[in-house]
């Protein structure tokens, strides 16, 4: 016999009445509320657990007791209470059992990732690399999560983030290659118009002021993330700038972004309208020069074949 209002528990702690809880798996908190949900140790160990068994079995969801032997805890009680903390934001109930939500799957990953909890500092190291303005050395740093690059007299080369997970057992080198590779991704990403944080929309625009250097630049209006960066980024991701440039020994697999001629040298750059803006881009190894024009948001809209020198 149960009180009115009260919940059965089975054996294993779970309730018998299909809800275990009166929090639904639908209810929407304020952010505040859903930090809060993961204050407890218990909770992130929860979190941990369905992560593994999804990454473990064919299954999606897991049962109550298997989930809490995952865990290690032996008051089924205690266990229920935290685990339908979680739920509606981050666990989700099923016929079957539970499994993380879109949101659990992310917080865990930033929890593996370390974003939150490490802090990992490398460097500052000399590169196999030199300055194209001052030639002197480029110099890496990682900390904080994040990775520069710069020279004795100070000037920027590259800065991108690099989550500490991925830089721990590597050479500060390895961080500078994979924190490139994460700018191309965002930077292609960014072009399509996803922001590469939340993948909501994002309006890319090309900032370009006669006697200074044009500047390509995007702004997330829901999570606030920005790409910033020269021009030449534009032409970096687009495939037939990029094969030209492996056709000349450049490549940005091999070679380091500042490395490119173009990237550094502004003399190249060229404004053509300003109403849209329009801009023109010479790309010049070797003996060969390709003419590249980019419109407004950073898409290159022309491209001219090599001429010979």
């Amino acid at each position: 016999m149960t009180v009115p209002g009260e919940e059965k528990a089975s054996d294993d702690g779970e309730s018998t009445d299909g809800s275990d809880s009166n929090r639904s798996d639908d209810q929407r908190s304020a952010p505040s509320d859903a930090f809060a949900a993961l204050s407890d140790p218990l909770r992130i160990d929860i979190l941990r657990a369905l992560s593994a068994h999804h990454r473990t079995t064919d299954e999606a969801d897991i049962g109550f007791a298997d989930l809490r032997r995952r865990v290690g805890v032996r008051d089924s009680g205690r266990f229920r209470y935290h685990l339908n903390e979680l739920r509606g934001q981050f666990v989700e109930k099923t016929d079957d059992g539970y499994r993380l939500t879109h949101a659990g799957i992310q917080v865990v990953a930033a929890i593996i990732a370390g974003t939150y909890t490490e802090s990992i500092s490398m460097g500052p190291n000399e590169l196999d690399s030199q300055c194209p303005f001052c030639e002197q050395a480029a110099i890496a740093t990682y900390e904080d999560g994040i990775c520069f690059v710069t020279c004795d007299d100070n000037h920027a080369l590259f800065q991108w983030s690099v989550p500490p997970n991925a830089s721990a057992d590597t050479t500060l080198p390895e961080v500078v290659d994979l924190a490139q590779m994460l700018a191309f991704q965002a930077i292609d990403q960014t072009l399509l118009g996803v922001c590469p944080q939340c993948y909501d929309t994002i309006e890319t625009t090309v900032m370009a002021d006669e006697g200074s250097r044009p500047v390509f630049r995007a702004v997330c209006d829901t999570c606030g993330a920005q790409v910033v960066g020269p021009v030449a980024f534009c032409l970096l991701v687009d495939p037939d700038v990029a094969a030209f440039c492996r056709k000349h020994g450049l490549t940005v697999r091999d070679d380091h972004i500042w490395e490119f001629p173009f990237v550094a040298d502004d003399a190249g750059f060229t404004i053509i309208d300003e109403d849209p803006v329009r801009i023109e881009c010479t790309v010049s190894l070797d003996n060969e020069t390709l003419t590249v024009t980019v419109d407004g948001r950073g898409h290159v809209d022309r491209i001219h074949p090599p001429d010979k020198k």
